[in-house]
């Protein structure tokens, strides 16, 4: 029995959770997004703002709804963050005729984007760390089916 794996800071409390994918999941996600948030805090980010940052960075012009849709973002959780954005002067809506109006990044908003790549890129070398290349695309390939298919 491998003492990281079972019992070790947990005053030796057998895990009957330690075989359940899901469950490591969640915990191995919580991980990693809390050393994301951690970073992010140093820019006065949340993870849902940096995404949606990086996203407009990669997608200018895209819609709330759109950028909603990709990252998983309900309609009614979308509209208070890109207010906050907005307010923050980090994205702007253009001028369209049209109900969907595209979103892009301000000068200000490219630059924090850039400095969240940073971040987000840091976070990935320290996964490139922890686990092999061989075994991170694997892992990458079979979430994103398991995503796909739910």
């Amino acid at each position: 029995m491998n003492g990281e794996e079972e019992g070790a800071g947990t005053g030796g409390l057998r895990d009957p959770l330690a075989g359940n994918l899901g469950y490591q999941m969640r915990r191995a996600s919580a991980l990693v997004m809390a050393r994301f948030g951690e970073a992010l805090a140093e820019l006065d980010l949340r993870v849902a703002e940096a995404s949606i940052l990086m996203v407009l960075d990669a997608n200018p012009g895209a819609t709330q709804s759109g950028v909603g849709r990709l990252l998983g973002i309900q309609r009614a959780n979308m509209a208070p963050l890109i207010t906050a954005l907005e307010r923050r002067g980090l994205i702007a809506r253009a001028d369209t005729d049209g109900r969907a109006q595209p979103l892009k990044l301000t000068g200000t908003g490219k630059a924090l984007a850039a400095q969240v790549r940073a971040k987000s890129d840091g976070e990935e070398a320290w996964l490139a760390e922890s686990l092999d290349a061989q075994t991170i695309a694997a892992m990458t390939a079979a979430l994103r089916r398991l995503r796909v298919a739910g």
